[in-house]
């Protein structure tokens, strides 16, 4: 029987340049995905990557290994899925990518009712800086903060929401209370290393827009270090509403240009998307995605305790 497993370490290596990504995308060791794709390349008889120290590129015979791979495993998914929707129960594996910002209070809730729901379904998660690089790792769902989905991607979107700009009251006494945009030149700012630019883009009261740079003295990849990081008084923040209404209503934080919406480069309100790289064929997956957009949705009211 084709070692699906192995075809799936292959296309994630094949995709990401690297062994060691592949092997993190599958949740194995990079000691154990090298000795199984040299398994794989001694059972094909032929080498189908070429090593270098910063990164794998495939042979002839690896492309041509890879397109079939791709092919195989859709099929192997396929076929698994029909049999076990015969039983009016999906069975199989969903793997799901996401950052942060949705957090394990959130995502781990909507997880455990599908489980309860269909026990048969296997999950992957993995919480990471970048969840829609692992669209191409292999994975099948992506729940991310930022811009539109672009490209081939398909993007529905879970909701938009309020960016707020948030200090901790202690601060916000010893450098002053912005009032306008322009204050911000004299403030530190604590930035996401992905999705929080250097330079923050408000809309007025009126709908014109305002740019302006801000001075980064921290960035980090975490969105709950951002918040813990200003709660310790050390500088200004951009952080949805969702994550910034507990630590304001416990005093921790406040909200300073709340005249101004903080919005994305283009100017549209910042969301939280659901994305995968194209219509889900498999039955589960399709499953899981109606049911995450539908139960996030649900759980992504603004907190106050």
């Amino acid at each position: 029987m084709p070692d699906i497993d192995a075809f799936r370490l292959f296309v994630a290596v094949a995709h990401s340049g690297s062994i060691a990504a592949g092997a993190e995308a599958l949740r194995i060791s990079p000691s154990l995905a090298s000795r199984r794709i040299a398994s794989l390349e001694e059972t094909m008889g032929a080498r189908l990557l070429l090593r270098s120290t910063r990164r794998v590129q495939l042979t002839d015979a690896g492309a041509r290994f890879f397109r079939w791979a791709e092919q195989t495993i859709a099929s192997y998914e396929d076929i698994s899925s029909e049999i076990g929707m015969q039983a009016q129960e999906p069975v199989g594996t969903v793997r799901i990518a996401a950052n942060d910002y949705m957090g394990p209070r959130y995502l781990l809730d909507a997880v455990t009712r599908f489980r309860e729901q269909y026990p048969r379904v296997r999950l992957v998660l993995s919480l990471q800086e970048d969840p829609i690089a692992s669209i191409k790792l292999g994975y099948d769902i992506a729940i991310h903060v930022g811009p539109t989905p672009e490209g081939t991607l398909v993007g529905r979107r879970i909701h938009t929401y309020r960016r707020l700009i948030c200090a901790a009251p202690d601060y916000l006494r010893s450098h002053g209370t912005p009032t306008s945009p322009d204050d911000l030149e004299g403030h530190n700012c604590l930035v996401h290393s992905l999705n929080d630019t250097r330079r923050w883009t408000f809309r007025n009261q009126e709908g014109a827009f305002v740019t302006r740079d801000v001075r980064s003295v921290i960035e980090t990849n975490s969105y709950p270090a951002l918040l813990n990081l200003a709660i310790r008084r050390l500088g200004l923040i951009r952080i949805a509403d969702l994550m910034a209404a507990p630590p304001i209503a416990r005093g921790d934080l406040q909200e300073v240009l709340a005249d101004f919406r903080s919005v994305d480069p283009d100017g549209r309100d910042p969301a939280v998307w659901l994305t995968y790289a194209e219509r889900p064929r498999l039955p589960r997956v399709r499953l899981m995605a109606d049911y995450l957009l539908e139960t996030l949705k649900a759980l992504s009211e603004p907190a106050t305790d």
